[in-house]
């Protein structure tokens, strides 16, 4: 028996040595959540597994019995320590105030306010000597030792219950490591239970404190305990407006913060596979789909329900370097996509508006030109009143092509008549011999000057289409070509009898830069598109009755007026 018991107290001094280790790494980490209580925590221990052994080897004598009491001075900070733990541990900061400390130093006051100034009997009865017991005295608990007992399970549990529910919420990649704190404190309580209550011989709990101990060492070194706490976790991954998501090699979920579950619209994606969760982000699954083990980063733009996201799949490896899974960072660029697509229009049009100005301004200065020869010619003070106009319409058109440049949507609309402005338009584009035929006439609201710009684009490009394909040689010629205005139920339609566009080139027709002419810039029709679509109409190209070019205006509101043919 003597020999078997000196063994068990040198065991308890080498775990002693090892729970006293572990407090110290626990004290230089403190700044980490829960450092400084788990320091305590293991302090306590340690000197309760010391004064254990030091009991037995001393047995049998007043010193023994000192040791014994002794042991209170490790096991109050021990379960002080494991409350305060659980507490910070378990991201529960707000209440480790100073009322928490003076509640918790209430019990340790009693205590031993009963054992150095209450009656004997109130903790141990210490009867005569015996080999039979492990200090070499007869003790019988008392009042205050049963107080002390139902007290200390009291915070055993709550503080068991708060990490236990916290391995529930955090998800599987923290579990182990709380499941392990959640052994080390089971072990050491478990043996005082069967030793208080059984028949045992020796005190298991400090010999169970072994088990604390390589769990413990377990935690500290294998499941980097205080350097990846849950707590600091959430305060990073939480705080961040991007998703993430962490997945095993099971193609398992097996964590997702909130931002991430926003975004899948789903509360409960953690340990389901990626194949369900991410059945709504087509995109983001086809992205995993491409990975393999030995994929390095990562990072892509995907595009989904017109919003664009920033993926960066990183793989994750375990402290050998073996792959236990890979991490989704997704962060949503839909403002910046926009933004950047909005610069990109802008400068095409910036790059376009010199070409706008000379492509629109051509016509009024061709006529200005040809009535300015005239009036020279004839000496006819008519032919000045056209070159006026003429210039009056170049400063309106510089108007109104910087407000095009500038994107800007039509403000002045005034009730008009169609026949009106298809020859207000007529008048200002150098026509040669081509005829305009107005079939119908009807109301249209709008802005007059964005109208008429959009009638003097499609004329010329008419005119200008119309009699170069005319021509045998490829070159200009003054061919005829006859354009027609007609009124329709919901709209107009200006046509004419020149060669027309092929069906495969009529989708694009309205695209900057496209044109069939070696001089032209591309911008007309364009143009024509502005003008219709911030009126809020439609524009279409089809084949005129003759063969030619059709163009469709439809999506007014107004119905035709009147009937007739007015040959121009």
């Amino acid at each position: 028996m003597a020999t078997l018991l000196v063994a068990y107290a040198f065991f308890l001094l080498v775990v002693a040595v090892v729970l006293g280790t572990l407090s110290v790494y626990a004290w230089n980490r403190r700044d980490s959540p829960g450092g400084t209580a788990l320091a305590v925590l293991l302090a306590g221990l340690s000197i309760w597994n010391l004064c254990v052994a030091a009991g037995v080897l001393t047995r049998g004598t007043e010193l023994a019995l000192r040791f014994a009491y002794g042991v209170f001075v490790g096991v109050m900070p021990a379960i002080a320590g494991l409350f305060v733990f659980a507490l910070a541990y378990t991201d529960r900061d707000r209440y480790l105030g100073w009322r928490t400390v003076a509640l918790l130093s209430v019990e340790p006051l009693v205590f031993f306010a009963a054992l150095f100034g209450g009656p004997d009997g109130l903790i141990y009865r210490i009867s005569g000597p015996t080999d039979a017991a492990m200090y070499g005295w007869g003790i019988t608990v008392g009042p205050v030792f049963w107080g002390h007992l139902v007290y200390s399970y009291a915070l055993i549990a709550v503080s068991s219950a708060l990490i236990i529910h916290y391995a529930l919420v955090s998800g599987d990649l923290y579990r182990k490591q709380m499941y392990a704190v959640l052994l080390a404190i089971v072990l050491p309580w478990f043996g005082s239970v069967v030793s208080i209550f059984g028949d045992t011989g020796i005190e298991l709990t400090p010999l169970l404190l072994a088990g604390t101990g390589i769990t413990l060492t377990w935690a500290f070194f294998r499941g980097r305990l205080l350097d990846i706490s849950p707590v600091a976790y959430r305060e990073v991954v939480e705080s961040l407006n991007s998703t993430v998501f962490v997945v095993d090699t099971n193609d398992t979920i097996i964590e997702a913060n909130d931002a991430g579950r926003r975004l899948l619209g789903d509360e409960t994606i953690v340990g389901q596979s990626v194949e369900d969760a991410l059945d709504t982000s087509p995109a983001l699954l086809e992205k995993y789909r491409g990975l393999n083990d030995d994929a390095e980063e990562t990072q892509a733009v995907i595009e989904q329900s017109d919003r664009f996201f920033d993926v960066q799949l990183t793989p994750l490896h375990d402290a050998r370097d073996a792959l236990v899974g890979h991490v989704f960072l997704v962060h949503e660029i839909t403002e910046q996509k926009q933004r950047e697509r909005e610069l990109e229009r802008r400068n095409q049009q910036l790059d376009q508006f010199a070409a706008v100005l000379s492509h629109d301004l051509r016509n009024p200065l061709n006529v200005a030109s040809g009535r300015l020869a005239l009036a020279r010619e004839r000496n006819d003070p008519e032919e000045f009143d056209r070159v006026e106009a003429a210039h009056d319409r170049m400063s309106s058109l510089i108007d109104e092509v910087l407000a095009f440049a500038r994107d800007e949507k039509t403000t002045d609309r005034v009730e008009l008549q169609l026949s009106a402005l298809a020859k207000a338009a007529w008048g200002h584009v150098d026509t040669g011999a081509a005829t305009l035929r107005i079939d119908g006439d009807r109301e249209i609201t709008g802005d007059r000057d964005q109208l008429l710009q959009l009638f003097e684009n499609v004329f010329r490009n008419s005119v200008e289409h119309g009699s170069t394909n005319r021509s045998s040689n490829g070159v200009k010629s003054d061919a005829a070509v006859t354009i027609r205005v007609d009124a329709t139920p919901d709209g107009f339609t200006i046509s004419d009898d020149g060669p027309g566009v092929p069906p495969e080139e009529r989708e694009e027709i309205f695209t900057h830069g496209v044109t069939s002419s070696e001089s032209g810039t591309g911008l007309g029709l364009a143009i024509v598109q502005h003008v219709v679509e911030s009126h809020g109409w439609d524009v279409e190209m089809r084949e005129s009755r003759s063969g030619g070019a059709k163009l469709v205006i439809s999506g007014l509101e107004t119905r035709p007026t009147q009937l007739s043919e007015t040959p121009s």
